[in-house]
């Protein structure tokens, strides 16, 4: 390999975070909870609004049936659909782990559907990877599985 192209791919692998102040992963992993807490809020309430500012505009999602879709199909979804005022089930998570990389993040989050104190179906694990853009965490790709006892 030749002396420009090493250089080309160390700035690519090493670039985008040595030559800025790194937050603190302590000051990373709070907001990324708190995202998280709060991504739990919007899909437990189908508020299209939270989710549209949580998911990046490139967001693409692994569901748990092995569908891909992408963050417009899911939102125009939710928009057709007409959540009940009434309900009571929320989306809870039980365990997050975070491995953030300066301005970029891994989270599996272990969550379930809980209606009336009871969980309804089998938990799941998300993979979720958050970028940092413009100064904002968002939500860039997620890969959804069932939790099988």
């Amino acid at each position: 390999m030749s002396l420009p192209c090493c250089a080309a791919v160390a700035l690519l692998l090493f670039g985008s975070t040595s030559l800025r102040a790194v937050e603190p992963s302590s000051a990373i992993e709070q907001q990324l909870r708190t995202l998280e807490a709060e991504l739990a809020t919007a899909l437990s309430l189908v508020d299209v609004d939270k989710l549209s500012q949580i998911w990046a505009d490139d967001f693409v999602s692994t569901m748990a049936d092995g569908h891909v879709t992408t963050g417009k199909a899911r939102l125009k979804a939710l928009r057709a659909k007409k959540p009940d005022p009434t309900s009571q089930v929320t989306n809870q998570n039980q365990k997050i782990e975070i491995q953030a990389h300066g301005d970029w993040a891994v989270v599996l989050v272990t969550s379930s559907w809980v209606a009336a104190g009871k969980t309804v179906g089998d938990p799941y694990q998300a993979t979720h990877v958050w970028a940092k853009r413009d100064g904002r965490w968002k939500l860039i790709a997620a890969h959804i599985s069932e939790v099988k006892p």
